[in-house]
């Protein structure tokens, strides 16, 4: 079984180049919402000769460090934005970075929670929340939070429910803010409520109202091996490609 690190961070901390190098280790960068599907999938690679270690974060945060020279092989962003910045500056493998995974944006609630609402062009939110806030991912890094902006912008209440937002670093971290019922309710991914048990969802932002949401998988050209190249092609067998439908991702 691959023997799997994780680390979540949104700083990069200083690496080995030499390790990162070496074939059979693989560090990977990766969108906070592909934690649980991501690591079953690590965990269900039939390689004994591969250790991947991963980094969870907004993947605003993770990119600006590939930037920076971060020595990643892999990135899985929640955004195409991130990874065509990061073909500009000709950083990804040719050939090497494609839509992965797709998602659905939802509004969600504690397990105990009783709030119910249509989602629809005007929707009273902001005033059902009263002096409550409701949890989202930054707008200005994490794609979920920007798909959340761009949602409710769409649907005329993004003026009334900014003021009230409770924004956290990333998708999961807004996730936990519900979960504690910190806050009557917060959108999300829907493979973010699949993830736990004391969440629920109780409505789907409409497709049209925001951008596609889709998650490129890339290879990093510095850090490109057979080993990397392998498991890249890996995470579209039928193994993988199930457990991510079985933790609410579609598959591209």
């Amino acid at each position: 079984m691959v023997r799997v690190v994780i680390v979540f961070c949104t700083i990069f901390v200083s690496l080995s180049t030499t390790v990162a190098l070496r074939a059979e280790n693989i560090l990977f960068f990766a969108a906070a919402s592909t934690a649980d599907a991501l690591n079953a999938a690590i965990n269900a690679y039939p390689s004994k000769k591969v250790r991947i270690r991963v980094s969870y974060a907004s993947s605003g945060a993770l990119a600006r460090q590939i930037e920076n020279g971060a020595p990643v092989a892999l990135f899985l962003s929640a955004s195409p934005l991130w990874t065509k910045r990061l073909t500009a500056k000709n950083l990804l493998a040719k050939d090497r970075s494609s839509p992965f995974l797709g998602n659905r944006l939802v509004l969600a609630i504690p397990q105990t929670g009783k709030l119910k609402i249509k989602i629809e062009k005007g929707f009273s939110l902001a005033s059902m929340l009263g002096s409550e806030r409701l949890a989202i991912a930054d707008p200005a890094h994490a794609p979920a939070g920007i798909y959340a902006r761009e949602s409710l912008k769409s649907l005329g209440v993004w003026k009334d429910i900014s003021r009230k937002t409770a924004r956290a670093t990333d998708v999961r971290s807004a996730l936990a803010l519900i979960q504690r019922a910190e806050v009557p309710a917060g959108i999300v991914y829907r493979s973010d409520v699949v993830a736990v048990k004391n969440v629920k969802i109780i409505g789907t932002f409409p497709k049209n109202t925001h951008p596609p949401i889709i998650y490129p998988l890339s290879i990093v050209k510095q850090f490109e091996t057979p080993a990397v190249r392998k498991f890249f092609d890996y995470l579209r067998t039928p193994v993988s490609v199930e457990i991510f439908q079985k933790f609410g991702f579609e598959v591209k």
